[in-house]
């Protein structure tokens, strides 16, 4: 039986404003106010979001059936 890999997802190539990312359920980190992120259950990160200058973008942390933007 072959060991499962983690698996890795793309950063998604359309990017986001800020009021769009907080209309979808982003939050500012605690730790650093540059970077947002979308929790699941038990606080676990679906998706983290990263400024590239004017806009954000998005780099899903699971599956893109558990978690899609809209």
């Amino acid at each position: 039986m072959r060991r499962k890999e983690p698996k890795i997802y793309a950063t998604l190539r359309r990017r986001y404003c800020t009021e769009a990312l907080i209309r979808m359920g982003f939050h500012y980190t605690s730790t650093s106010g540059s970077a947002l992120v979308k929790l699941g259950a038990f606080r676990t990160p679906y998706a983290t979001a990263s400024r590239d200058g004017e806009f954000w973008r998005v780099t899903p942390l699971v599956s893109p059936r558990i978690w899609r933007p809209r």
